[in-house]
């Protein structure tokens, strides 16, 4: 049930005494659970008193709730459901009588975007309410409370991370994870600017930067987040340096530390520095003990930290050097909401104190969700919920660490760091990025450079090394011919119509494991990710779900192996059959597709094809394709962009043996359906409209003669006498016949019997192809129409 504006209701009242002048709030607080109310008030009134102004109460909240209502509808109408935007009309000009249906359509539709919220979700966004009320109290109450709140929090949150005298900072959650970065490392960023330029800072703002020296921020290369807009914008600062990347996209320490000695050298300042510790994508961890070294010998600097992997901090059992690092950075940021499942809550940043700073009260009040948060699930069950996802990943590490054909990313050997995850060697990877992946071109590392004698020898180093690279060009050459794959983009392009063949089937059927096919770009191609710690607690992951897409990945990696086995047969099965032709088709993760040649093309060169030939190929393949599919769903149309005709695809195989009866029974369908009347009429339709074309042709051809020789030269004797005088030219005089070419479906002029030898061109007359079938008739008309055409052609 989607969440609704009127579900939790806040009654406040001012409630006096007669006796008593002095006015006492009391605020009362009830939700669906019946959460019991909180009253300041006093407890000595007399009942005579009670009673009047309970009354009064009453009248007073029925008289406002009469009022309120029609507006709470509205806002609820404008929640429940996006229908009404980009609409011209007003989302809440009938909201009344609209609300019972769109509440029924927000029920039942699965894409509605109201958030489904639990109890602490709900409960958290109560307390934004309060938040509110707090703000309407005095100053020293309020401030009380909000600093209250913020000590206990940050309390807390520091023993849980492990990050000891910690300062808390929270900021609201954004839809991406990376825009929920900048918040965090913006506050950050005044921290290091007040304790690296002073109060002077403060007062002179970017003048500081003049006299003290230029401030650098520096940006790990696993980060992949551009902060220079924001910090531009925001903070006036244009250096943002991102670090050179060694070979396994981490950055490199000793340029680093030579590019800091060079920015000192030139006046400025080396403000902070974002490390990763588990990247999104891929799971990166910077040495964050290297930069605390390179700090530590040359000049202090922030230390900001983010990622997934800072979530082990959490843990019951931590590593104690990543405790030990972590402990010494400046700053850490925990999107700890999206880890438990609660949107509502914000994102905080645990960061050391600051002598100039104070956080301000708004600062601490924002801590209230988070108060609430750990006094609901307390630390205990928290460091559970993150132990649950730590246990779903290696469960699933161990599980993908089986198939040869899977690739997990960022893994050398995945079998033996699966291992050492099990004995407690190492932690579980926050994310697992693999993908199907197959080496279809083998390694060729035994060449053999003799030719026959195994005696003969080279006479020069130089040419050996010919030899071999030819042999193995031409190796690569025959393999790629064989598998029909023609380049590596065509690999790769090949590989990912395999992930992407295998993401249907798992997305679907394993929902609630939160899988994601991302798109890595083009040197890993598409990939999944698997990311337990942000999808678990929405998902309600359990292990038997992940054991569940063990399963499922078994069948379809036999069935992917199946293919690509059959695939390597492909060609030559295919080249036994005349009539078809081998084509290629993009993004075709199936054994490949072939083109029935029709026997009155056979022979012809492919690329010479004009365009009724491609339609009349088209339409034979789009038959023969109905026509399979009535018996077996292997087969669909596709179209090859290389010959601009429609083609026979054929899918995936579960047994790489049927491949030869599939491509047989495409070969007999297709004579069969050649050879059947219903091609026939298509061709007698055919020739019957060359007919039809020629016939056009020759009256208009007429028609142009007699405007030309005008009237009087069609009298018998005026038109002789015309003649005598002033003969016609020969070209006007005689009408030239036209012929049919049934190979090529074009109408050609007769002049071209006569006058081929002289290389004159042809005039053809373009003729539509029927699209679909001809006209049905019955089957004693058939034979005698395709007889009677043919000799009516004659």
């Amino acid at each position: 049930m989607p969440f609704a504006v009127h579900s939790s209701k806040l009654a406040i009242y001012r409630k006096s005494s007669p006796e008593n002048k002095k006015g006492v709030t009391s605020v009362s607080i009830s939700n669906e659970s019946g959460i019991s109310s909180i009253d300041s008030g006093m407890s000595e009134e007399k009942d005579c008193s009670v009673t009047e102004t309970s009354s009064s109460a009453r009248k007073s909240s029925t008289s406002d709730r009469a009022c309120l209502n029609p507006i709470l509808h509205q806002l609820e109408q404008l929640i429940v459901s996006d229908e009404w935007i980009g609409k011209d009309h007003s989302p809440v000009a009938n909201a009344p009588r609209k609300l019972s249906a769109a509440r029924s359509l927000s029920s039942s539709s699965s894409t509605t975007s109201c958030p489904r919220l639990n109890e602490l979700g709900r409960t958290l966004v109560t307390s934004a309410s309060l938040k509110s009320y707090i703000d309407l109290l005095g100053q020293h109450h309020r401030q009380s409370i909000a600093a209250w709140l913020s000590g206990n929090v940050s309390t807390s949150l520091s023993q849980l991370c492990r990050f000891p005298a910690a300062q808390l900072f929270c900021h609201p959650s954004e839809q991406s994870l990376f825009a929920s970065y900048r918040p965090g490392i913006g506050h950050c960023l005044r921290l290091a600017l007040r304790e690296r330029y002073g109060s002077e800072y403060a007062l002179k703002g970017w003048r500081a930067f003049a006299e003290q020296g230029a401030p650098v921020i520096y940006v790990t290369p696993a980060l992949h987040v551009d902060i220079l807009a924001y910090v531009a914008t925001e903070f006036a600062i244009c250096d943002v340096v991102v670090l050179d990347a060694q070979d396994d996209p981490l950055a490199d320490y000793e340029k680093f530390a030579v590019r800091l000695n060079e920015d000192i050298k030139q006046g400025k300042k080396p403000l902070l520095l974002i490390g990763v510790v588990g990247s999104a994508i891929l799971g990166h961890n910077d040495m964050i003990s290297k930069l605390l070294e390179i700090r530590n010998s040359t000049a202090p600097f922030w230390i900001h930290v983010v990622g997934n992997a800072v979530a082990a901090l959490a843990l019951q059992k931590p590593n104690e050097t990543l405790v030990q690092v972590l402990s010494q950075v400046d700053s850490i940021m925990f999107p700890l909401a999206r880890w438990l499942g609660i949107p509502a809550a914000p994102i905080f940043t645990l960061h050391r104190p600051v002598d100039t700073y104070k956080p301000s009260y708004h600062e601490k009040l924002d801590s209230l969700p988070w108060w609430v948060t750990t006094q609901y699930l307390t630390p205990k069950h928290i460091t559970e919920m993150l132990e649950q996802a730590y246990f779903l990943s290696k469960i699933m590490l161990k599980g993908l660490s089986k198939f040869k054909q899977i690739r997990i990313i960022g893994f050398d050997n995945p079998v033996e760091y699966a291992d050492r995850v099990y004995k407690g060697i190492y932690t579980a990877p926050t994310v697992i990025t693999f993908k199907c992946f197959y080496n279809i071109l083998p390694e060729n590392n035994n060449v053999d450079t003799t030719s026959g004698n195994q005696e003969q020898e080279i006479d020069s180093t130089g040419d050996a090394v010919e030899c071999a690279e030819e042999a193995l060009e031409s190796s690569e050459k025959e393999m790629k011919l064989k598998l029909n794959v023609e380049s590596n983009d065509a690999l790769d392009e090949y590989v990912d119509s395999l992930n992407s063949w295998l993401g249907q089937g798992l997305l679907t059927e394993c929902r609630q494991l939160g899988l994601q096919l991302i798109d890595l770009g083009t040197s890993l191609g598409l990939a999944f990710r698997f990311c337990p710690l942000e999808s678990a607690s929405t998902c309600n992951t359990r292990p038997a779900h992940v054991q569940q897409f063990i399963n499922h990945l078994e069948q379809s990696m036999k069935i992917i192996d199946s293919t690509v086995a059959a695939k390597n047969e492909f060609a030559k099965n295919v080249a036994e059959f005349p009539e078809l032709c081998s084509v290629n088709v993009n993004k075709w993760a199936g054994v490949g597709a072939v083109c029935y040649i029709p026997s009155i093309l056979k022979g012809s060169d492919q690329h010479t094809w004009n365009e009724k030939q491609k339609q009349q190929i088209s339409h034979l393949n789009l038959e023969i394709v109905h026509s399979l599919r009535s018996t077996d769903s292997a087969f669909s149309t596709g179209e090859c962009q290389e010959l601009d005709v429609s083609c026979i695809k054929f899918g995936m195989l579960s047994d790489e043996k049927d491949l030869r009866d599939l491509v047989s029974l495409v070969a007999e369908r297709g004579k069969t359906i050649e050879e059947s009347q219903q091609y026939m009429d298509s061709l007698a339709e055919l020739i019957r409209q060359g007919i039809q074309a020629a016939n056009e042709d020759l009256k208009r051809e007429s028609n142009m003669r007699l405007q030309q020789e005008g009237v009087m030269r069609q009298l018998p004797m005026v038109g002789s006498l015309f003649n005598w005088f002033s003969p016609l030219d020969k070209e006007v005089q005689n009408i030239r016949g036209r012929s049919f070419d049934l190979n090529t479906g074009m109408i050609q002029s007769t002049e071209t019997i006569y006058k081929h030898m002289q290389g004159d061109s042809i005039q053809e007359t373009p003729l539509q192809t029927p699209h679909g079938n001809v006209n049905e008739k019955t089957e004693e008309e058939k034979p005698t129409l395709a007889d009677d055409l043919v000799q009516e052609k004659a």
